[in-house]
């Protein structure tokens, strides 16, 4: 069985022969006499249809993950390339027995070209920013989520602790509370109390697993304190961002 880069060197191997056969048979079949500048034009276009048409053979080569996220797209690309094929092979085809001048069809055809092309720059760039859009998207989720995963183990090593540390635990208590709240936000300020929040908690966790003295007694307490004051912080950004 080929794997994916010998099929992907098949595929552009059978590109060029598409192309050549293209050149081929207009050398066979168009005598040299009537290679006239419409009848290059002609072949120029036949090409560049062939070229912007061969590429969607490969669409089923495409991952199942990556071709959910270029659904969009490709919706855009192939109205884009069905308009274009059209119009540009039904010019070639009316322009001569119209008797269109060869620089007006030459115009057409340019002006055809660039349309296209523009359109297709336009939704690959659209994609892509929808890409960048849902990669950040992902990192706030994943940001609440490890803080709300590190409360949670926090939460469980102080309970293992000898009775002692009620304070604490309502005070961890609050946080998850807190947490269960917090929207998304993709301000760096809110980022950095998630992960200042997330070290704190750490820290704590490696404190409450070395000692079997009630953390109140010891500096835990006033780390948790802050935990809360990063909370707050954290709180307050989100509620900034609501606003906005």
């Amino acid at each position: 069985m080929l794997s994916k880069h010998e099929v992907s060197r098949l595929f552009v191997l059978l590109y060029f022969v598409g192309v050549v056969l293209l050149a081929s048979a207009f050398f066979i079949l168009v005598p040299e006499a009537q290679r006239t500048s419409t009848a290059w034009l002609d072949l120029a276009v036949v090409i560049a249809v062939f070229s912007i048409n061969f590429p969607l053979l490969s669409l089923g080569r495409m991952r199942r993950s990556s071709f959910n996220d270029r659904i969009p797209a490709l919706g855009l690309l192939g109205l884009c390339d069905l308009i274009y094929s059209g119009l540009a092979i039904g010019f070639l085809i009316c322009g001569p027995r119209a008797m269109v001048p060869f620089r007006l069809q030459l115009v057409v055809q340019l002006l055809l070209m660039f349309v296209a092309v523009a359109v297709v720059g336009t939704s690959l760039m659209a994609t892509a920013h929808g890409g960048e859009v849902a990669e950040e998207e992902d990192a706030t989720r994943d940001g609440l989520d490890e803080l709300k995963a590190a409360l949670a183990r926090c939460e469980a090593e102080i309970r293992a602790l000898p009775p002692g540390n009620a304070r604490i635990l309502d005070l961890l208590h609050k946080l998850k509370e807190d947490a269960r709240y917090l929207s998304p936000s993709r301000e760096a300020s809110a980022r950095n109390c998630e992960t200042d929040l997330v070290a704190q908690l750490k820290e704590i966790c490696q404190q409450a697993g070395a000692t079997e003295v009630p953390l109140v007694a010891t500096n835990l307490d006033s780390w948790i304190e802050q935990c809360v004051e990063l909370m707050e912080l954290r709180k307050q950004v989100h509620s900034h961002s609501t606003k906005e």
